[in-house]
Parts: structure tokens; C-alpha cells; sequence
């Protein structure tokens, strides 16, 4: 018969062991320092047979220290998201408080839950190490996928090894002697304007002769 080996530095009084498989998880590693603050505030709660009656009121982490409802908020979404803990029971009022289950630990006790033991499955946390997959196949590596070379990035050349060439056009769009070439366009000052009655254009004739250099008759 073999003698069950000594735990030389066991703690004294209650506790809530964290398998270090647990620790060295993706799930717990990743996550953020509040999501893993409040999971330490279940640990609390845990006395060995209530796995899945643990809460998250206001009124017991106020005496823990929390004073924000909405970084508890966002914490236990964190938690139950990658898979640390589950909802075990939907609160409310006349319902008292939302419970909340330890997933690496088995539930012993399933009465007044909204789960039932087919439904518990332990060890959640695990699926987030597993790589992400699509269908059957799992997501192809980066030197399949990536949308660099496997030899790595070239250089790209702005110019062909060889050297450029020059364009040829059949048509060139530009005058032969320069752009923007300026050609006056000539005045007629014969132009005769005709406004209202003969003579009665409402102008005096010297200014507007004066003016717009046009011969009156």
C-alpha cells in the first residue's frame, strides 16, 4: 500500500486550488487584470460544495474594493467569453442575484441552477488553446497564407532592369511650338450696338465711345 505523499507547503485554512494548466492557459493568461481580480472575488466564495451558487452583487464587492459597476461589468463578460466561468442561473427581481460557476471545477450541487448535469461541461477554458479552425480544416499557416513570399520581401524596382523607355505618341496632344501660346484675338469697332430707340441707348456717346472704343454713326 502505498503512503500519500506530504504536501510540504500546503496553505492553512480553506482554499480554492488554480491548476497550473489553468494558469498557463491562453484563457487565463490573456486575460485582463480586472477579469482576473474578479475571478479571484469567486474564489473567495468557494467552500468545496457550492460551485455554481457563487454571485457577483454589487453589495459584497463594494466591501471587496470594487467601486465601478461597469468594470465588473465588463470583467465577467470577459470571464464567461473565454470560458473561466459560466451563468449558472438568470437572477432578477424576486429571483435574488445572477449565479455563476468555476469551470475548471465540477458542480456538486444543481438545485435551484437553470442547468442541469448534461448541460455542465468542465473545462471550457481549454477551447481557447486549441488554433481557430474553419469547418473540418484547420486555418492554413502563415507561409501558405501570407500574403508575403516565403523567401521573404524583394526590393520592388521603380524602373525595368534594363533601363526605361520612352513613350511614343502617333498624335502629340501639344503644339509644336510650346504650350500656353498666347494669340490676340481681334476687335471689330465697327460693332454697332443697338439698345431701345435709335440714338437712345441711355449711355452718353463720348463715355461710352471712350470706354469701349466703338465708332458710333
Amino acid at each position: 500500500m502505498t503512503k500519500r505523499k506530504k504536501i510540504l507547503e500546503a496553505p492553512q485554512g480553506t482554499y480554492t486550488p488554480l491548476p497550473h494548466n489553468l494558469v498557463d492557459s491562453a484563457s487565463f493568461m490573456g486575460a485582463s487584470h480586472p477579469a482576473r481580480s474578479l475571478l479571484c472575488e469567486l474564489l473567495r466564495q468557494h467552500n468545496s460544495r457550492n460551485n455554481g451558487h457563487l454571485q457577483l452583487t454589487s453589495t459584497w464587492l463594494k466591501k471587496r474594493g470594487w467601486t465601478s459597476n461597469a468594470v465588473v461589468h465588463r470583467a465577467k463578460l470577459e470571464l464567461i467569453k473565454r470560458g473561466l466561468i459560466i451563468q449558472t442561473r438568470q437572477g432578477g427581481l424576486n429571483a435574488g442575484a445572477n449565479l455563476y460557476a468555476l469551470t475548471w471545477l465540477p458542480i456538486s450541487n444543481f438545485v435551484g441552477l437553470d442547468i442541469q448535469s448534461k448541460d455542465y461541461h468542465q473545462g471550457q477554458w481549454r477551447f481557447m488553446d486549441s488554433s481557430p479552425v474553419i469547418g473540418k480544416h484547420k486555418l492554413c499557416s502563415a507561409s501558405r497564407c501570407g500574403t508575403a513570399p516565403p523567401n521573404g520581401m524583394a526590393g520592388s524596382l521603380a524602373a525595368p532592369s534594363h533601363g526605361t523607355k520612352t513613350a511614343l505618341f502617333v498624335d502629340s496632344t501639344a503644339p509644336p511650338n510650346g504650350n500656353n501660346e498666347y494669340i490676340p484675338i481681334p476687335t471689330d469697332k465697327t460693332f454697332k450696338p443697338v439698345v431701345g430707340r435709335k440714338g437712345k441707348s441711355g449711355i452718353p456717346k463720348t463715355h461710352t465711345a471712350h470706354k469701349l472704343n466703338i465708332k458710333y454713326q
